[in-house]
């Protein structure tokens, strides 16, 4: 038997997780052709079926799920021997993967990034943009060494470590000349006509959605009515509310640009704009982390404390 190539590898975890020749090939940067063609090396060569090829979609069998146990062993060993030997040099080198939520992702992440690479050019850096759930699963599939993300959804799980950033005011905004702004604030029984359009919701904005019904709701109906467009896009999000009467919440320092731009309004929410975001740094507890995910940290936290850096 032929020894497994460590690529072939790669691309079994990343078929497995997209279930789709296409997504995992554009995902690995190579050709579908090319990535199918890996597959069913790999097949012939172990003499087993790895993936049901489906109409809708492609699902590992038995034995793909056996190997992938192995494949992300084996992946985590590889960077631990990386991390090792970038250890001994000044220079960093390969790549970092990390994920962001949708919202961090326009904030307190970007900065750090790109001067980490400019400072190390043997350095790349691969973001992923996922909702806080899909970024968990991700860290403990081992596709990412770290992530900067809203942290409130990860309190209590103790296999986490996390890293607390400076928390961010939330503010309410909406296109100008929405009828809202003639009254100057939003109440909680205005979403009925006027729903929000957010990324996917915080627990703690439903908590407080539900804590605010109008008298004689019920709790559920009323965030249901209240939030209506949910988009990991907040790009998107603004064209929605800059074209329509919805409006959207987020943290002050992500909305100041459309906001200072014209192409928003800020608006009062007494309450609802007192939640803050708490972004952080999160990352598996007892796993030894990249040199440079351990410089990311760094320039992050540090980048809090810079002149003219918000202070909350």
């Amino acid at each position: 038997m032929h020894p497994i190539d460590t690529r072939q590898l790669r691309h079994v975890l990343m078929l497995a997780k997209h279930r789709s020749f296409r997504k995992a090939a554009d995902a690995l940067f190579i050709t579908q052709p090319a990535l199918t063609k890996s597959i069913k090396n790999l097949e012939q060569q172990l003499d087993v079926v790895l993936f049901d090829r489906k109409s809708q979609s492609v699902d590992p069998t038995p034995h793909c799920a056996v190997l992938m146990e192995h494949a992300r062993r084996i992946m985590h060993e590889l960077d631990d021997i990386h991390h090792s030997l970038d250890a001994l040099s000044d220079s960093l080198r390969g790549e970092l993967r990390v994920g962001s939520g949708p919202i961090v992702a326009r904030g307190p992440i970007g900065d750090p990034v790109a001067r980490l690479v400019s400072r190390h050019p043997g350095l790349s850096i691969r973001v992923a943009i996922d909702s806080w759930a899909g970024l968990v699963q991700q860290l403990h599939a081992g596709a990412l060494h770290l992530m900067v993300a809203d942290i409130g959804e990860f309190e209590g799980q103790a296999e986490l470590e996390v890293i607390p950033l400076n928390p961010i005011r939330s503010v309410a905004a909406c296109r100008p000349g929405h009828p809202l702004l003639q009254v100057g604030r939003v109440q909680a029984a205005d979403l009925t006509n006027y729903p929000l359009a957010l990324p996917s919701l915080p627990r703690r904005w439903v908590e407080w959605l539900r804590a605010n019904a109008p008298e004689g709701a019920d709790p559920d109906s009323f965030v249901a009515r209240a939030c209506r467009i949910y988009c990991e896009d907040f790009s998107l999000i603004s064209k929605v509310v800059l074209h329509s009467d919805f409006i959207t919440c987020g943290p002050e320092r992500i909305l100041r640009d459309s906001v200072v731009g014209g192409q928003l309004m800020e608006i009062d929410f007494p309450g609802f704009s007192d939640i803050l975001v708490r972004p952080g740094i999160v990352y598996l507890r007892n796993t030894t982390l990249p040199p440079a995910g351990r410089a990311l940290i760094e320039l992050l936290r540090s980048g809090e404390a810079e002149p003219g850096a918000p202070k909350h």
